[in-house]
Protein backbone atom coordinates (compact mmCIF):
# COMPACT_ATOMS: atom_id res chain seq x y z
CA UNK A 1 0.00 0.00 0.00
CA UNK A 2 2.54 2.51 0.91
CA UNK A 3 4.52 2.56 -2.37
CA UNK A 4 2.85 5.88 -3.32
CA UNK A 5 5.07 7.30 -0.76
CA UNK A 6 7.77 7.82 -2.63
CA UNK A 7 6.04 7.61 -6.57
CA UNK A 8 3.81 10.93 -5.56
CA UNK A 9 6.58 13.12 -4.54
CA UNK A 10 8.75 12.55 -7.74
CA UNK A 11 5.44 13.71 -9.80
CA UNK A 12 6.45 17.26 -11.14
CA UNK A 13 3.97 20.11 -9.79
CA UNK A 14 2.84 20.83 -13.19
CA UNK A 15 1.67 17.01 -13.43
CA UNK A 16 -0.38 17.14 -9.65
CA UNK A 17 -2.40 20.37 -11.43
CA UNK A 18 -3.01 18.61 -14.51
CA UNK A 19 -6.66 17.67 -14.00
CA UNK A 20 -7.11 21.04 -12.11
CA UNK A 21 -5.88 22.62 -15.38
CA UNK A 22 -8.53 20.70 -17.47
CA UNK A 23 -11.62 21.03 -15.07
CA UNK A 24 -10.41 25.38 -15.29
CA UNK A 25 -11.88 27.51 -18.19
CA UNK A 26 -10.62 31.22 -18.81
CA UNK A 27 -13.85 31.92 -16.07
CA UNK A 28 -12.81 29.37 -13.35
CA UNK A 29 -13.34 25.47 -12.29
CA UNK A 30 -16.37 23.62 -13.34
CA UNK A 31 -18.30 22.65 -10.54
CA UNK A 32 -19.00 19.08 -12.00
CA UNK A 33 -17.36 16.00 -14.09
CA UNK A 34 -18.84 13.94 -16.20
CA UNK A 35 -16.64 10.90 -15.31
CA UNK A 36 -12.80 12.15 -16.24
CA UNK A 37 -13.88 15.03 -18.23
CA UNK A 38 -15.22 18.63 -17.40
CA UNK A 39 -18.84 18.85 -17.28
CA UNK A 40 -19.89 22.79 -17.79
CA UNK A 41 -23.96 21.93 -18.18
CA UNK A 42 -23.72 22.71 -13.99
CA UNK A 43 -21.56 25.40 -14.00
CA UNK A 44 -19.29 27.01 -11.41
CA UNK A 45 -19.60 27.34 -8.01
CA UNK A 46 -18.19 30.08 -6.26
CA UNK A 47 -17.21 28.02 -3.09
CA UNK A 48 -15.12 25.58 -5.79
CA UNK A 49 -13.47 28.91 -6.88
CA UNK A 50 -12.60 30.31 -3.41
CA UNK A 51 -11.06 26.73 -2.40
CA UNK A 52 -9.14 26.58 -5.91
CA UNK A 53 -7.63 29.92 -4.89
CA UNK A 54 -6.21 28.27 -1.78
CA UNK A 55 -4.75 25.74 -3.29
CA UNK A 56 -3.45 27.37 -6.70
CA UNK A 57 -1.87 30.30 -3.92
CA UNK A 58 -0.32 26.76 -1.55
CA UNK A 59 1.35 25.44 -5.10
CA UNK A 60 2.45 28.74 -6.74
CA UNK A 61 0.37 28.49 -9.71
CA UNK A 62 -0.28 32.74 -10.28
CA UNK A 63 -2.01 31.91 -13.44
CA UNK A 64 -4.99 30.02 -11.84
CA UNK A 65 -4.56 31.70 -9.10
CA UNK A 66 -5.63 34.73 -10.96
CA UNK A 67 -8.24 33.26 -12.36
CA UNK A 68 -10.08 32.21 -9.44
CA UNK A 69 -9.46 35.59 -7.41
CA UNK A 70 -11.15 37.48 -10.71
CA UNK A 71 -13.93 35.23 -10.47
CA UNK A 72 -14.48 35.33 -6.83
CA UNK A 73 -14.28 39.72 -6.60
CA UNK A 74 -16.74 39.50 -9.87
CA UNK A 75 -19.44 37.38 -7.69
CA UNK A 76 -20.31 40.42 -6.11
CA UNK A 77 -22.51 42.29 -8.54
CA UNK A 78 -23.06 46.39 -8.91
CA UNK A 79 -25.78 46.42 -6.02
CA UNK A 80 -23.68 44.43 -3.60
CA UNK A 81 -25.48 41.48 -3.82
CA UNK A 82 -23.31 37.54 -3.79
CA UNK A 83 -24.59 34.82 -5.78
CA UNK A 84 -23.60 30.92 -5.77
CA UNK A 85 -23.72 29.84 -8.68
CA UNK A 86 -22.86 31.28 -12.47
CA UNK A 87 -22.74 29.81 -16.25
CA UNK A 88 -21.77 30.63 -19.01
CA UNK A 89 -23.82 31.85 -21.19
CA UNK A 90 -22.94 32.17 -25.02
CA UNK A 91 -19.23 33.70 -23.86
CA UNK A 92 -20.65 35.83 -20.89
CA UNK A 93 -20.97 34.42 -17.45
CA UNK A 94 -24.25 34.94 -15.52
CA UNK A 95 -25.07 34.44 -12.13
CA UNK A 96 -28.19 32.27 -11.23
CA UNK A 97 -29.78 35.25 -9.04
CA UNK A 98 -32.30 33.23 -7.52
CA UNK A 99 -29.63 31.33 -4.95
CA UNK A 100 -27.48 34.04 -3.01
CA UNK A 101 -24.27 32.73 -1.88
CA UNK A 102 -24.35 30.96 1.34
CA UNK A 103 -22.83 32.01 4.75
CA UNK A 104 -20.24 28.78 4.22
CA UNK A 105 -19.17 30.42 0.68
CA UNK A 106 -18.81 33.95 1.85
CA UNK A 107 -16.75 32.48 4.82
CA UNK A 108 -14.83 30.37 1.68
CA UNK A 109 -14.51 33.73 -0.19
CA UNK A 110 -12.64 35.68 3.00
CA UNK A 111 -10.68 32.70 3.64
CA UNK A 112 -9.49 32.75 -0.29
CA UNK A 113 -9.03 36.63 -0.51
CA UNK A 114 -6.80 36.66 2.27
CA UNK A 115 -4.69 33.93 1.03
CA UNK A 116 -4.07 35.52 -1.91
CA UNK A 117 -1.10 36.60 -3.84
CA UNK A 118 -3.80 39.15 -5.52
CA UNK A 119 -5.68 42.43 -4.72
CA UNK A 120 -7.61 45.01 -6.24
CA UNK A 121 -10.29 47.74 -4.53
CA UNK A 122 -12.91 45.06 -5.22
CA UNK A 123 -11.47 42.35 -3.14
CA UNK A 124 -10.99 44.77 -0.17
CA UNK A 125 -14.55 45.99 -0.96
CA UNK A 126 -15.77 42.37 -0.56
CA UNK A 127 -13.48 41.58 2.69
CA UNK A 128 -15.13 44.63 3.88
CA UNK A 129 -19.05 43.94 3.24
CA UNK A 130 -18.27 40.19 4.32
CA UNK A 131 -16.85 41.04 7.64
CA UNK A 132 -19.38 43.26 8.48
CA UNK A 133 -21.97 40.22 7.85
CA UNK A 134 -19.89 37.77 10.13
CA UNK A 135 -21.07 39.36 13.49
CA UNK A 136 -24.86 37.61 12.37
CA UNK A 137 -23.61 34.25 11.40
CA UNK A 138 -24.48 31.72 13.79
CA UNK A 139 -23.61 28.40 11.81
CA UNK A 140 -20.20 26.50 13.24
CA UNK A 141 -18.22 25.91 9.84
CA UNK A 142 -19.73 29.56 8.29
CA UNK A 143 -17.76 30.54 11.64
CA UNK A 144 -14.90 28.81 11.08
CA UNK A 145 -14.14 29.81 7.29
CA UNK A 146 -14.77 33.61 8.53
CA UNK A 147 -12.23 32.40 11.23
CA UNK A 148 -9.56 31.24 8.78
CA UNK A 149 -10.55 34.91 6.53
CA UNK A 150 -9.92 37.13 9.53
CA UNK A 151 -7.12 39.19 10.54
CA UNK A 152 -6.21 39.56 13.92
CA UNK A 153 -8.51 41.86 16.37
CA UNK A 154 -11.24 42.21 18.23
CA UNK A 155 -13.91 40.76 15.67
CA UNK A 156 -11.23 37.60 15.03
CA UNK A 157 -11.62 37.30 19.10
CA UNK A 158 -15.07 38.18 19.49
CA UNK A 159 -15.99 35.24 16.19
CA UNK A 160 -13.61 32.36 18.08
CA UNK A 161 -15.67 32.93 21.17
CA UNK A 162 -19.00 32.59 19.43
CA UNK A 163 -17.55 29.48 18.16
CA UNK A 164 -15.96 27.79 20.83
CA UNK A 165 -19.50 28.63 23.63
CA UNK A 166 -20.84 26.41 20.64
CA UNK A 167 -18.75 23.79 21.48
CA UNK A 168 -20.63 20.41 23.68
CA UNK A 169 -19.45 17.60 26.41
CA UNK A 170 -22.71 15.85 26.64
CA UNK A 171 -21.51 12.17 27.20
CA UNK A 172 -18.93 11.08 24.58
CA UNK A 173 -20.61 13.55 22.06
CA UNK A 174 -18.36 16.39 22.12
CA UNK A 175 -19.17 18.55 19.16
CA UNK A 176 -20.67 21.81 18.19
CA UNK A 177 -24.19 20.55 16.81
CA UNK A 178 -26.08 17.79 17.32
CA UNK A 179 -25.03 15.89 13.97
CA UNK A 180 -21.54 15.49 12.23
CA UNK A 181 -22.23 15.87 8.46
CA UNK A 182 -19.89 17.45 5.78
CA UNK A 183 -16.27 18.86 5.89
CA UNK A 184 -16.14 18.63 9.90
CA UNK A 185 -12.71 18.59 10.98
CA UNK A 186 -12.64 22.64 9.24
CA UNK A 187 -13.76 24.03 12.70
CA UNK A 188 -11.43 22.84 15.20
CA UNK A 189 -9.00 23.82 12.37
CA UNK A 190 -10.06 27.34 12.48
CA UNK A 191 -9.96 27.03 15.98
CA UNK A 192 -6.19 26.41 16.40
CA UNK A 193 -5.72 28.78 14.21
CA UNK A 194 -7.58 31.27 16.29
CA UNK A 195 -5.22 29.99 19.44
CA UNK A 196 -8.47 28.34 21.04
CA UNK A 197 -5.98 25.14 21.80
CA UNK A 198 -8.32 23.66 24.78
CA UNK A 199 -11.56 23.30 22.81
CA UNK A 200 -9.70 23.03 19.49
CA UNK A 201 -7.98 19.76 21.18
CA UNK A 202 -11.51 18.33 22.55
CA UNK A 203 -13.10 18.38 18.85
CA UNK A 204 -10.56 17.04 17.24
CA UNK A 205 -9.74 14.11 19.33
CA UNK A 206 -13.47 13.63 18.97
CA UNK A 207 -13.13 13.39 15.81
CA UNK A 208 -10.04 11.47 15.37
CA UNK A 209 -12.21 8.57 17.31
CA UNK A 210 -15.39 8.69 15.47
CA UNK A 211 -13.89 8.99 12.01
CA UNK A 212 -12.37 5.99 11.56
CA UNK A 213 -13.28 2.08 11.74
CA UNK A 214 -10.81 -0.16 13.68
CA UNK A 215 -8.05 2.36 12.92
CA UNK A 216 -8.32 2.97 9.50
CA UNK A 217 -9.35 6.67 8.45
CA UNK A 218 -13.21 6.44 7.57
CA UNK A 219 -15.11 9.94 6.98
CA UNK A 220 -19.13 10.00 7.62
CA UNK A 221 -20.82 9.08 4.59
CA UNK A 222 -23.24 11.53 3.36
CA UNK A 223 -25.81 8.70 2.72
CA UNK A 224 -27.30 9.60 6.32
CA UNK A 225 -24.45 11.92 8.35
CA UNK A 226 -24.14 10.76 12.11
CA UNK A 227 -27.00 12.05 14.35
CA UNK A 228 -25.95 12.08 18.35
CA UNK A 229 -27.33 9.18 19.58
CA UNK A 230 -28.23 7.17 15.63
CA UNK A 231 -26.12 5.42 13.79
CA UNK A 232 -23.02 6.56 11.93
CA UNK A 233 -23.91 6.70 7.73
CA UNK A 234 -20.47 4.96 6.54
CA UNK A 235 -21.31 6.14 3.09
CA UNK A 236 -20.43 7.90 0.39
CA UNK A 237 -16.88 8.75 1.98
CA UNK A 238 -15.53 12.17 0.54
CA UNK A 239 -12.59 13.78 -0.38
CA UNK A 240 -12.49 17.02 1.32
CA UNK A 241 -13.48 15.54 4.30
CA UNK A 242 -9.91 13.99 4.07
CA UNK A 243 -8.56 17.63 3.24
CA UNK A 244 -9.75 19.28 6.11
CA UNK A 245 -8.91 16.36 8.93
CA UNK A 246 -5.31 16.84 7.35
CA UNK A 247 -5.62 20.62 7.58
CA UNK A 248 -6.88 19.97 10.73
CA UNK A 249 -3.79 18.05 12.36
CA UNK A 250 -1.19 19.83 11.02
CA UNK A 251 -2.79 22.52 12.64
CA UNK A 252 -2.71 20.35 16.03
CA UNK A 253 0.62 19.17 15.41
CA UNK A 254 2.51 22.03 15.30
CA UNK A 255 0.86 23.59 18.18
CA UNK A 256 1.10 20.57 20.53
CA UNK A 257 4.31 18.66 18.80
CA UNK A 258 1.81 15.10 20.07
CA UNK A 259 3.18 12.65 17.36
CA UNK A 260 -0.51 10.98 17.30
CA UNK A 261 -1.76 13.82 15.34
CA UNK A 262 1.30 13.32 12.34
CA UNK A 263 0.34 9.28 12.72
CA UNK A 264 -3.27 10.25 11.90
CA UNK A 265 -2.49 12.40 9.32
CA UNK A 266 -0.83 10.13 7.47
CA UNK A 267 -3.42 7.99 7.93
CA UNK A 268 -5.65 10.38 6.15
CA UNK A 269 -3.05 10.93 3.65
CA UNK A 270 -3.08 7.34 2.92
CA UNK A 271 -7.01 7.17 2.70
CA UNK A 272 -6.96 8.88 -1.27
CA UNK A 273 -4.31 5.69 -1.76
CA UNK A 274 -6.53 2.66 -0.76
CA UNK A 275 -5.86 2.84 2.84
CA UNK A 276 -9.87 2.93 3.67
CA UNK A 277 -11.84 0.73 4.48
CA UNK A 278 -12.62 -0.29 1.07
CA UNK A 279 -9.07 -0.61 -0.23
CA UNK A 280 -9.76 1.23 -2.96
CA UNK A 281 -7.91 4.15 -4.53
CA UNK A 282 -9.10 7.12 -5.34
CA UNK A 283 -6.47 8.72 -7.36
CA UNK A 284 -6.47 6.85 -11.19
CA UNK A 285 -3.31 6.43 -13.47
CA UNK A 286 -3.89 10.71 -14.28
CA UNK A 287 -3.86 11.77 -11.01
CA UNK A 288 -7.56 12.76 -11.07
CA UNK A 289 -9.23 12.24 -7.99
CA UNK A 290 -12.78 10.19 -7.32
CA UNK A 291 -15.59 12.27 -6.26
CA UNK A 292 -16.43 9.17 -3.60
CA UNK A 293 -16.12 5.81 -1.69
CA UNK A 294 -19.18 4.50 -2.22
CA UNK A 295 -20.71 1.08 -0.83
CA UNK A 296 -19.83 -0.04 -4.53
CA UNK A 297 -16.59 1.06 -5.12
CA UNK A 298 -15.74 4.65 -6.16
CA UNK A 299 -18.12 6.97 -7.43
CA UNK A 300 -16.31 7.55 -11.12
CA UNK A 301 -17.38 11.30 -11.44
CA UNK A 302 -14.02 13.09 -10.85
CA UNK A 303 -15.55 16.97 -10.12
CA UNK A 304 -14.04 20.31 -8.29
CA UNK A 305 -14.34 19.56 -5.02
CA UNK A 306 -12.59 16.15 -4.57
CA UNK A 307 -9.86 17.19 -7.20
CA UNK A 308 -9.16 20.60 -5.11
CA UNK A 309 -9.42 18.54 -1.79
CA UNK A 310 -6.54 16.11 -2.60
CA UNK A 311 -4.65 18.60 -3.60
CA UNK A 312 -4.74 20.67 -1.01
CA UNK A 313 -4.53 17.03 1.17
CA UNK A 314 -1.17 17.16 -1.29
CA UNK A 315 0.23 20.14 0.07
CA UNK A 316 -0.67 19.16 3.92
CA UNK A 317 1.42 15.79 3.15
CA UNK A 318 4.22 17.98 1.74
CA UNK A 319 4.67 20.36 4.68
CA UNK A 320 4.30 17.78 7.31
CA UNK A 321 6.53 15.03 4.94
CA UNK A 322 4.36 12.43 5.42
Amino acid sequence: MRQWLESIRKVPTEELLGKLRQLTSRWGVYQHGNLDRPNPDFGYALDDQARALVVAKGFGAKDLEKIYFDFVVNSLDKDGNFYHFFYDKHGVIEADKSIEASQDALGMALWALKESSFENEKSRKIRGLILKKVEEWEFPRSLAYGLLGMEEGELKRKTAEKLKQKFRKEGSWWWFEDELTYGNAIIPWALWRAGEKEVAKEATDFLIEVCQVDGVAAPIGCKGWYKKGGKKAVFDQQPIDAAYMMGCLEQAYLTTGEKKYRDWAKKWWGWFFGENIKSIKLIDESGGCYDAITGEGVNLNQGAESNIAYLMAYLVAKRMEL
